[in-house]
């Protein structure tokens, strides 16, 4: 075993191990721990700063590119590549030093980078410059485009209308801004296609063919995008609004040519294609209406409970807090009906868009609590239970202190049903109409 090895040597031109490991193993063994260090380093040290970095950039409109293009580097495939390109180089050093010919490799690489170069500075520069000029002109549209739309649209707003002009604009400008985007990104793909030789026209027969193909299985896509131009032609509802489409309420976080998605009360996120909305019920345009139904019972004096409720009314709205949301103040619109336990009256106002739900709930409590103070009931259902017509006549009359009373009060309770029965009637008509009193009841 060991003349095998000694055999090894001598091939190399080494006449004893330690010779070969001062020689050369040592420097191999230095490549592959700087190759480690250097790995360790980017990926403990350099990629967390770059993540922290691009996301510092990122929160500024500015720089949000620059930030998206330096968060890329902090992903595990570039951290894989940075990986195999120290192992690469490690490799081809470690190679030379044990004493093979790596002149191909690098010839290889050198001819390799130095064509990359070449081609750089001949075309490549050019579809560089072709994607910044992508980039300056998707960064003016982003900003250009919605600041036009906005003035537009707030321009023809009449007084009074900034917030639901706002809400339009911001959906416009996004459905815009999108659109322009698309055209823009298509038409910069086919110029570095046709830079890169890379022929136009198969591509586009292709679309053709494909779009045919595309058009038969997706007409529930084109019936969404052509619902979606007239919701957003028509203004039937916008980005910041409370509707009800498809079966379900809920604020319009975004809106665009193929969907809508809303977010419910209790948070849960609907996207609804705009295809299926045959029907938009929409809760917050221009304005919003406090509807209420106040029950009181029926011996109360209907004109003074109106009177308090448009009293009511007229303080809310002169309330420097929610009098802001208030555009007619809350009054009695009318007797509604006469129902099982109540008078049902029938408040109404109109307000601020989105603001009906605050109110509601602050003139429920200044009438609860006002209506506390004047003595008004709040009446509640009422059930009279029927004991049948074979049951005993009870007279209801004074009770006088006798003798008897403890000899009657000694004696067993029966437990048969019908004697239990008769009790809970006396119990019952005792509490309705009797004179005695619970302490009369309770013995």
């Amino acid at each position: 075993m060991n003349s095998f090895f000694d055999s090894i040597l001598k091939y190399f031109g080494y006449k004893s191990w330690e010779e070969w490991f001062l020689q050369e193993a040592i420097w191999a063994i230095t490549t592959i721990v700087i190759g480690i260090v250097a790995w360790f380093v980017f990926h403990h040290y350099l990629r967390p700063r770059l993540g922290k970095f691009s996301k510092s950039l990122i929160k500024k409109d500015e720089t949000r590119d620059l930030g998206i293009f330096i968060g890329l580097l902090d992903t595990k495939f570039f951290d894989f590549s940075i990986l195999i390109l120290f192992g690469s180089i490690v490799s081809i050093g470690i190679f030379s030093i044990i004493g093979f010919d790596v002149t191909p490799i690098i010839s290889y690489l050198t001819g390799g980078i130095l064509r990359f170069v070449y081609w750089f500075f001949s075309e490549g520069i050019i579809i560089f410059v072709m994607i910044l000029v992508l980039w300056i002109l998707i960064r003016i549209i982003r900003r250009i485009i919605p600041k036009i739309v906005t003035s537009f649209v707030l321009g023809r707003a009449e007084y009074g209308e900034h917030d639901e002009a706002e809400k339009e604009a911001n959906t416009l400008s996004k459905v815009f801004t999108g659109g322009a985007v698309i055209i823009i990104l298509i038409t910069g793909l086919f110029m570095i296609l046709t830079k890169l030789e890379i022929p136009v026209g198969p591509i586009l027969a292709g679309f053709g063919v494909a779009g045919i193909a595309v058009g038969f299985g997706a007409q529930h896509v084109v019936r969404d995008i052509i619902s979606g131009i007239f919701i957003i032609a028509e203004n039937q509802y916008r980005t910041g609004d409370v509707v009800g489409i498809a079966g379900q309420v809920g604020f319009v976080e975004d809106l665009n040519l193929r969907r809508t998605i809303l977010r419910d009360l209790e948070g849960t996120v609907h996207v609804i294609p705009n295809g299926e909305v045959t029907v938009s019920s929409n809760r917050t345009k221009n304005y919003s209406r406090v509807v209420l139904d106040v029950g009181v019972a029926y011996k109360e004096n209907l004109e003074r409970v109106i009177f308090i409720l448009n009293q009511i009314g007229n303080e809310i709205a002169a309330d420097p807090v929610f009098g802001l949301y208030i555009i007619t103040a809350p009054q009695v619109l009318r007797i509604q009906s006469f129902d099982d336990s109540a008078i049902t009256i029938k408040m109404m106002g109109d307000c601020k868009p989105m603001k009906q739900w605050q109110l509601r709930g602050e003139l429920l409590r200044r009438i609860k609590a006002r209506f506390d103070l004047e003595g008004i009931e709040i009446p509640f259902p009422h059930q009279t239970v029927y004991w049948g017509v074979d049951q005993p006549s009870l007279t209801i009359q004074e009770k006088t202190p006798s003798k008897n009373n403890k000899k009657s009060s000694s004696k067993t309770i029966s437990t048969k049903p019908e004697d239990i029965e008769q009790m809970l009637a006396k119990i019952a008509l005792t509490k309705r109409g009797s004179i005695w009193n619970e302490r009369d009841i309770d013995e």
